[in-house]
């Protein structure tokens, strides 16, 4: 596991400062005091009054860093306006009401504002809300604006004199057009305005026009006479251009007709780059007009490039795709082949599962998953948890041997470079290990064999209680239907637990004709993750408090509650806090390394790592002290009330055999 890098200081200081004098600005807001019945937006009860700027760049940008709930609710004038015809993922309503507006206000038509805004979206771009600022807006996100300008004209009733001036626009921008999305549009528009395919190609051929715009816009001609004619125009070019293919292939999607032909035409780009291409215009036409006598083939090929994905690619982009385009197909299969395709699809379609660390309670959120063997699975593991964790699945009756083993790398050196996983055989799939607050995926195909596989945590001491029962069955239905509810993740795991009550151990503790076994008291210290966090003797680990001469300043009473509940009084020393950055907003957890300087706080987010703390000036955080022990309770449920006496006996003696504790005769064995 690798150290997390933070960067807290410096950063791009103009936009900061930018940021900064807008939301000065923001002071001065007031609420409206008009109706709201005059703003079409239901879900602003008032509309909101910001200062502006009178310069109209400056004005725009005040727009440009509004949130797209608030931007729709403030008060209404030009610089509003022409963020709502940019900004992406807006009602379409906003945008009519924006273009009626500019009409208004500017005393001119809404043809005119139409165009005028076509050009800026060309100069400027679409626009996305702050929030995901950062990059640039999506090809999806980028047609969805598009979508709402042509649906905009499409309601316009131009004159005979606004169709030239709209006419030699959209010549200029098809031809000269920034933004390929502009550029579509604009041949659209020529098209649907001429009723006519004959002045689009012209232009579309010429030289330094690009072809590629004009299949584009197929999507967005109104006629399906005209789109039957450009169809027709595409079978005639010569192929061998990826990106005039790609269009080409996309626009096959929506061309009406021509069933066969277009069937047989993507069928065959099914074992080239261009697949998913080809695979997602399949999925928007009709199967039922597809030749029956080549369909059951064309499953076949379909399956065949589905089991050829890797399991992590089956559930994403392409890997969908293909498995909902044979769900599809299913319907158009003889009854006897349907039923296999569906056995087949149930045994390649990928096992999704989402998977959770429960916060502060050092535990999964499921404690028991069932998988089919042999079918492919992927785990997205996100750690709500403040610590570290991962997720490691071993061979069956193996967790004991992987969770001491991977305590023992806490002791070792480079442990944090090996992210506490042991490089032993009973591991079969791990994931990274994963910080407070991110995600990571693990894909892995189940085993073959039938049986009930252990999943747990292997950052050192956590296996002992955050673990589940992975059980591996032939028939997954069929178990689930047999075991209703599921069994308990300790049962299938054959573990048995002790509820340890501390009165009664604490009688036990004091009987003084009873003598302690200095050997089971190693063992548990070095079974049950002790030796992970504390030193006994010159070993273990650093973390924790150094535990040798323990008994020298508890009784064995005191000893035995701090084990059996750590939260009850946490040393501030080996407390864990979390910090909120107050400028970024970014949250840590870890534990406080104590300091002389009381103005700088330093923040070790893996106390097992050797990775540098972050560092922190006192008066950008904010801290929130956990009243949760790094130690988690329940250790000791899996061991006997003898093992805990002799625990609590091997940490009163320091790890001496020597110590009266002890009887002699164990030791001499």
């Amino acid at each position: 596991m690798s150290c997390p890098t933070h960067q807290l200081w410096g950063g791009p200081i103009l936009a900061g400062l930018l940021i900064t004098v807008a939301w000065i600005a923001f002071a001065t807001e007031t609420v409206s005091a008009k109706e709201s019945s005059d703003n079409p937006n239901a879900d602003c009860d008032e509309l909101i009054d910001i200062y502006l700027p009178e310069n109209p760049q400056h004005a725009d940008y005040v727009m440009k860093i509004q949130y797209s709930d608030r931007l729709i609710c403030l008060a209404r004038n030009n610089a509003l306006y022409r963020a709502l015809l940019r900004r992406v993922g807006l009602d379409r309503k906003y945008r009519k009401e924006a273009i009626m507006g500019l009409a208004d206000a500017n005393d001119t038509n809404a043809i005119t504002e139409w165009l005028s805004a076509v050009r800026r979206l060309d100069r400027d771009g679409a626009q996305l809300d702050p929030r995901v600022a950062g990059r640039n807006a999506s090809d999806e996100e980028w047609n969805s604006l598009l979508k709402d300008y042509v649906a905009l004209f499409s309601g316009l009733k131009p004159t005979r004199s606004q169709e030239n001036e709209i006419i030699e626009t959209m010549v200029e921008l098809a031809v000269d057009g920034t933004s390929a999305g502009v550029r579509k549009l604009a041949y659209a528009t020529i098209v649907n305005l001429d009723s006519g395919l004959d002045r689009a190609w012209k232009l579309a051929n010429q030289s330094h026009s690009d072809i590629v715009d004009i299949f584009a816009a197929g999507p967005w001609i109104s006629s399906e006479e005209i789109k039957r004619s450009l169809f027709a125009a595409g079978l005639s070019m010569k192929r061998g251009d990826p990106p005039l293919e790609r269009e080409f292939i996309r626009f096959l999607a929506v061309v009406p007709g021509h069933d066969t032909e277009i069937f047989n035409l993507l069928r065959g780009y099914l074992e080239t780059p261009l697949q998913g291409e080809a695979i997602r215009s399949l999925l928007n036409r009709d199967p039922g007009q597809w030749p029956l006598e080549s369909v059951a083939n064309f499953v076949d090929e379909l399956t065949s490039i589905y089991s050829l994905l890797p399991p992590k690619t089956r559930t994403k982009g392409e890997g969908k795709q293909l498995v909902a385009l044979l769900e599809r197909l299913v319907d158009y299969l003889p009854k006897e082949k349907s039923a296999v395709l569906r056995a087949r699809l149930e045994g390649l379609e990928v096992t999704e599962i989402s998977l959770r660390a429960m916060r502060e309670q050092m535990a999964f959120d499921k404690e028991v998953i069932v998988l089919q063997a042999g079918q492919p699975v992927e785990i997205s593991f996100f750690n709500n948890d403040t610590m570290p964790h991962n997720i490691v699945i071993a061979r069956p009756n193996s967790m004991e041997t992987v969770g001491v083993a991977a305590d023992q790398l806490a002791i070792l050196q480079e442990a944090g470079d090996r992210r506490y996983v042991p490089d032993i055989e009973e591991v079969l799939y791990q994931s990274d290990m994963v910080e407070s607050g991110r995600t990571a995926t693990l894909s892995f195909v189940a085993p073959e064999k039938e049986g009930v596989y252990p999943m747990l945590c292997t950052f050192p001491g956590h296996w002992l209680k955050m673990f589940s029962a992975v059980v591996v069955t032939k028939d997954k239905h069929a178990y689930v239907a047999s075991n209703n509810p599921l069994p308990s993740r300790d049962s299938l795991l054959g573990i048995k637990n002790y509820d340890h009550k501390y009165p009664i151990l604490v009688d036990s503790l004091h009987k003084k004709d009873e003598s302690r076994s200095f050997e089971k008291g190693k063992s548990a210290f070095y079974s049950r993750a002790c030796v992970s966090c504390h030193m006994v003797g010159g070993k273990g680990g650093r973390v924790g408090p150094e535990l040798t001469k323990l008994g020298e300043k508890q009784q064995s009473h005191d000893i035995l509650r701090s084990i059996l509940y750590p939260s009850e009084k946490i040393d501030p020393q080996y407390a864990k806090a979390e910090i909120e950055h107050l400028e970024s907003g970014k949250i840590y957890a870890g534990v406080l390394i104590p300091q002389d300087d009381p103005d700088t706080i330093y923040l070790v987010e893996d106390p097992l790592s050797e990775c540098e703390p972050v560092v922190f000036r006192r008066d950008e955080v904010d801290i929130v002290p956990l009243k949760v022990s790094p130690m988690p309770e329940g250790l000791l449920r899996r061991s006997s009330p003898e093992e805990v006496l002799d625990l609590v006996a091997f940490l009163v003696a320091g790890g001496d055999p020597e110590h009266p504790v002890f009887n002699r005769s164990d030791t001499d064995e």
